[in-house]
């Protein structure tokens, strides 16, 4: 799913207004008032990048009380959560080596994005 991440820029007391706005845009998945030289962030979310690149133009440059605006375009997520174990957690299992799969679980670095690996760790399965 393609995503955007849109700086605004607003004029001088449109910053609700123009938030409210771009919160009534199918497309904008999230919306934030922040600190700095933009005052909006607003996440994009389409189904195909020649949506993505038609929503901006289309339905957030023409709301009123927007200056300008900065586009971000995520190439790609850093993190994601998974629900399924990974190889050696499966291969552990098989075998019912639960302490080895209780200590890989507990020493990897992903296990804050593993749904698997939370179970093992709460529960010791």
């Amino acid at each position: 799913m393609p995503v955007a991440f849109v700086l605004v820029e607003t004029k001088l007391g449109r910053i609700d207004d123009v938030l409210n706005r771009l919160l009534n845009v199918d497309e904008v998945a999230e919306a934030y008032t922040v600190a700095g030289p933009y005052a909006i962030v607003a996440k994009v979310e389409t189904d195909s990048f020649e949506k993505l690149v038609k929503v901006i133009p289309e339905k957030i440059h023409t709301i009123e009380g927007i200056v300008k605006t900065l586009t971000l375009v995520a190439f790609g997520t850093g993190k994601e959560f998974r629900t399924d174990a990974c190889d050696p957690a499966i291969e552990l299992g098989k075998r019912g080596d639960l302490e080895a799969l209780y200590a890989l679980c507990r020493s990897c670095r992903q296990l804050k994005y593993c749904g698997h690996g939370a179970r093992v760790i709460t529960y010791g399965i």
